[in-house]
């Protein structure tokens, strides 16, 4: 198994599943405030939610307790690794800000003069959103939790929670709350209501990306009484997966893909139905499994395969920066189904599941096979 884990790492793979150059997140929890009530959860939780993004293969950049000029730089830093081929994911946590139907998230320095002073010295979330939006990339992620009890609602002009919003298309935005709302700091678990119930779904694989957010609302109501009910818009086209089943594709799907767990061949639709001439079909029996000693040398095939196919396609892909271009989306999720099944058989393999790691190798080598016909190799 080592030879697979050398091609993968010199082919410039990043593992589990997917090429953190395509996933980026910025992760920020602000909760040690200067001049208003200190929060106990919103490092806990930006730094939870990092490990487990990592774990998902997004390239997550994590900041604590900053000041404004801290989260502007994250922000920068934060953009301008999106491109076409991005699925972006933002999450913030502490305290917000709602002046005149507007949203802006709190730095820790933050100190209110007046209504007009929070435009310059807040991070606005609708202009952060648009600016996600226009940097093309295909997925954008926004989640905020940042509806507490605070200290600046006495201003006239701010209302509490926080301001309905528009996803743009290819976007969605979850709030710990609905709009207007307050959400609770829950003082006596590690994380928010809402995180803490993020966190226990994303962990959960084959979740589409809506159904990952239904779970966090029932589950944050239960708790809370009906007290906290979280709140999402989406313009999100197609299904998008943070952890998915068996091969399914990493990337955004068209909701008529079908899926790849439920395959039947004619053989197994017709057992048990009778023939034209009334004999009844006698099944096929399946074919001897393969032996662990078979399975190893065909997993270090598929690597050496995958190696060459992924040197090509790094090649291309530096060609095309130069020119200002992006892959093809369709190679993008192959090169994604690739990487992720690879790993799949490893797994299995090792854990003795050799019919699932046979099953995740024939996924691998239909995307390797579209990857090289794609690449003439």
């Amino acid at each position: 198994m080592r030879i697979l884990s050398l091609c993968l790492l010199v082919a410039g793979f990043v593992l589990p599943g997917l090429s953190a150059a395509n996933r980026v997140a910025l992760v920020i929890g602000n909760g040690r405030y200067q001049h208003v009530a200190p929060l106990r959860n919103p490092a806990h939780d930006a730094e939870d939610l990092g490990t487990e993004l990592r774990r998902l293969g997004f390239d997550v950049q994590s900041v604590l307790d900053a000041d404004q000029p801290s989260m502007e730089r994250a922000i920068e830093t934060f953009l301008a690794k999106l491109g076409p081929d991005s699925e972006a994911l933002f999450q913030y946590s502490g305290h917000g800000l709602q002046i005149d139907q507007e949203n802006y998230l709190i730095p820790v320095d933050f100190r209110l003069k007046d209504a007009a002073s929070v435009k310059y010295d807040a991070v606005s979330a609708s202009k952060l959103h648009d600016r996600m939006a226009a940097t093309g990339s295909k997925l954008n992620i926004v989640i905020l939790d940042a509806c507490r009890t605070n200290g600046f609602a006495s201003s006239r002009s701010s209302s509490a929670g926080l301001a309905a919003m528009n996803a743009a298309r290819g976007s969605f935005i979850a709030f710990s709350t609905a709009p207007g709302r307050i959400a609770a700091d829950n003082p006596d678990g590690r994380n928010g209501l809402f995180t803490g119930y993020l966190l226990e779904a994303l962990r959960v694989p084959g979740l589409p990306l809506d159904e990952v957010f239904n779970r966090v609302r029932e589950k944050t109501y239960a708790a809370s009484d009906g007290e906290q009910v979280p709140w999402s818009s989406s313009s999100v086209i197609g299904r998008f997966y943070f952890s998915p089943a068996d091969g399914r594709d990493l990337d955004l799907v068209s909701d008529d893909a079908p899926d790849p767990q439920v395959t039947l061949t004619s053989a197994q639709a017709g057992s048990g139905v009778r023939q034209a001439g009334g004999a009844t079909p006698v099944a096929t029996p399946p074919p001897p499994a393969a032996s662990s000693a078979d399975l190893d040398e065909r997993l270090t095939l598929l690597a050496s395969r995958a190696a060459g196919v992924n040197q090509t396609l790094a090649q291309l892909k530096q060609a095309q920066a130069q020119s200002g271009l992006g892959l093809r989306r369709d190679m993008v999720g192959a090169e994604q189904r690739m990487t992720f099944n690879l790993q799949q058989a490893e797994q299995r393999l090792g854990a003795g599941d050799n019919a699932g790691a046979a099953r995740s190798m024939d996924l691998a080598e239909k995307a390797i096979e579209q990857l090289e016909r794609f690449l003439g190799r």
